[in-house]
């Protein structure tokens, strides 16, 4: 029997995803107003850092910046999101499920100002549970746009199954959302690798201008599940078996501890 380590590692990540308003710069294509943008962007990325979990916020987990995109070393203080880039306009097939596959992404979506990332560890052993948390600053009319798009994709027929470059998403469904916020969005998806079946449930707060997105995922691997039957048949404790059989669920001591720095920093304005 193989165990969850060497097959089909459990990765739950979730992605918080903060819009902190920031004074918007006016428009023109003279350049004169790179500066204040570039100012806008470094107050919101102070902002997300102050915001993000650090070691200590959350109990039995380890807090680390998370790596940029193609980064073999530490990232840092940088905290920005490794893994796969924002897909490009006109890539994600049919266009309008383009806000589900962006909450899924490592780089920030469109109109976000700035991002910082973290990731979480269980100081477990045995729990193989990755928690990423990825924060970026949006200003307020962009948050709520960007609920009512992920709310329209999360409803729309077309967008049950979607593609974005090589990626397939099947069995897109909403989902019941948390109590909490001005409002909330929240869906399953999966995509297949070979075998394995990578199984994600996301869900999207919106308190004013914040956007706290929060994504959960594992892996689904047949064999895995073929070895946790026998090994329950045969009396095995279920630590030791991989038990990814059902939908993932996003980790709520994680979230608790994000939404209460959150509204703590909040308070201090």
């Amino acid at each position: 029997m193989k165990s969850a380590v060497s097959r089909g590692v459990v990765a739950v990540s979730t992605v918080a995803v903060l819009g902190l308003t920031a004074a918007c710069s006016g428009s023109g294509g003279d350049g004169k107003d790179k500066k204040p943008a570039r100012a806008d962007a470094t107050s919101a990325t102070a902002k997300l850092e102050k915001a993000a979990l650090a070691s200590g916020d959350v109990k039995k987990y380890k807090v680390e910046a998370t790596k940029e995109a193609g980064q073999s070393g530490d990232s840092g203080d940088s905290g920005k999101s490794g893994g796969k880039a924002t897909p490009p306009a006109g890539r994600v097939n049919p266009a309008e499920c383009r806000p589900l596959s962006e909450m899924l992404m490592a780089d920030a979506p469109p109109k976000s100002k700035a991002h910082v990332s973290r990731t979480l560890t269980s100081t477990d052993v045995a729990d193989t549970t990755t928690t990423e948390v990825v924060l970026l600053a949006y200003g307020k009319a962009d948050a709520e746009n960007t609920m009512d798009a992920l709310r329209t994709a999360t409803k729309s027929r077309k967008c049950a199954t979607f593609g974005d470059g090589g990626h397939r998403y099947i069995g897109v469904r909403p989902q019941p959302g948390p109590v909490g916020g001005d409002e909330a969005v929240s869906y399953k998806l999966a995509s297949r690798a070979g075998e394995f079946l990578h199984r994600d449930r996301v869900t999207v707060v919106r308190s004013g201008s914040t956007l706290i997105a929060f994504r959960a995922s594992n892996i689904f691997d047949p064999e895995s599940a073929r070895d946790d039957q026998q090994g329950e048949a045969a009396g095995l404790p279920e630590k030791f078996r991989d038990g990814v059989k059902g939908d993932p669920k996003v980790a709520d001591a994680i979230v608790d501890a994000q939404l209460a720095k959150l509204g703590k920093l909040a308070g201090e304005k």
